[in-house]
């Protein structure tokens, strides 16, 4: 996995998958690859009984405006076995990733997103409703003490033009602190006495250079990411460009860290209201509920066992994998 190129979730998805089900991998960094292969060479190459196809997430370019498919001698649509697709990045390309799963005639599709009858109408493809999750490995059992009152780190704003990302996150730091551009200087006077972990990457590549320059951004590996988490008492969570419920919904349930949202429907989908706690997008009530929690820690708490519990029966990625396998399952002795 090592010289695999992809996102921490894809890496978990493909490392889960291989623990649950006998998988030879194909792609950039694997043995054997050749962008100029046909789906019948690889088979060939790959040997042995094979039951299923499936296209995982980094498969397709999600470069704006690029060719979707970069391996157009594969010709997935020459063979006979089920294929299948995980889609990614939904709101970068999509009309061309819905095409090419027309054209190759899919037999069944997954996404993160939850317009799976629309996905389902424009490709004859089903497409079922897979939410992301968390690594149950790297979100064991641990006993930090919640030394950050409130934190957040990640992208400030997707710039990508189909993403249609909010910036409340934007907002949100600009109430807590004194900013230049996009890089926080220091916190307002209401919140000095706040203990704030806040790692945010700007929009621009500049602002980027610049926060770094300045300590303002640092790159956290999975574990400080995680440890993190566990030691804060309330995380920033807002939507994922296209409206998609991003993993670190999932990581603060399984850390104990309360999820403080902007209000949307599209939580109640995966989870109930009581795994979190919203605020309007206007954030009038951002600073009340905010106050709220951090000074309740029993009430913070309640919601927060209830969360974890959520995450850890329903939201893993072992649990995520084993309904995978029990759909393509499915369609391999129907095919």
């Amino acid at each position: 996995m090592a010289s695999y190129v992809g996102a921490m979730y894809q890496r978990e998805v493909m490392n889960e998958l291989a623990n649950q089900s006998e998988v030879v991998f194909y792609g950039p960094g694997f043995d054997g690859y050749d962008p100029e292969d046909s789906i019948k060479t690889v088979l060939v190459k790959k040997g042995g009984r094979i039951d299923a196809v499936i296209v995982g997430h980094s498969w397709l370019s999600d470069r704006e405006g690029a060719a979707v498919d970069t391996h157009p001698n594969l010709c997935l649509q020459s063979i006979d076995l089920p294929k299948i697709i995980i889609l990614n990045k939904e709101y970068v390309n999509l009309d061309q990733k819905l095409a090419y799963i027309r054209e190759m005639q899919f037999d069944l599709a997954f996404t993160h997103h939850h317009d799976t009858k629309f996905y389902t109408n424009v490709t004859g493809t089903p497409f079922i409703f897979w939410p992301f999750a968390f690594n149950q490995n790297l979100y064991s059992a641990q006993s930090f003490s919640k030394k950050y009152d409130f934190g957040f780190s990640g992208i400030l704003q997707n710039q990508n033009m189909a993403a249609g990302q909010g910036d409340s996150r934007i907002k949100i730091m600009r109430h807590l602190f004194h900013t230049w551009k996009d890089v926080p200087i220091s916190k307002r006077a209401k919140y000095s006495s706040y203990r704030v972990f806040w790692n945010t990457i700007p929009r621009s590549k500049w602002q980027f250079y610049l926060a770094r320059a300045l300590g303002r951004y640092r790159y956290l590996t999975d574990f400080a990411y995680q440890r993190i988490q566990f030691e804060t008492k309330i995380w920033l969570n807002t939507l994922s460009p296209a409206g998609l419920v991003g993993t670190r919904f999932f990581e603060c349930m399984a850390a104990q860290s309360l999820i403080i949202c902007e209000e949307s429907a599209h939580y109640q989908r995966i989870f109930p209201e009581s795994c979190y706690v919203s605020f309007s997008s206007d954030l009038s009530d951002f600073e009340e509920k905010l106050n709220l929690y951090l000074e309740n820690d029993e009430l913070r708490r309640e919601i927060t066992s209830h969360a974890a519990t959520e995450a850890w029966s329903k939201h893993t990625w072992k649990i995520r994998i084993e309904q995978f396998l029990n759909e393509v399952s499915k369609l391999a002795i129907t095919t």
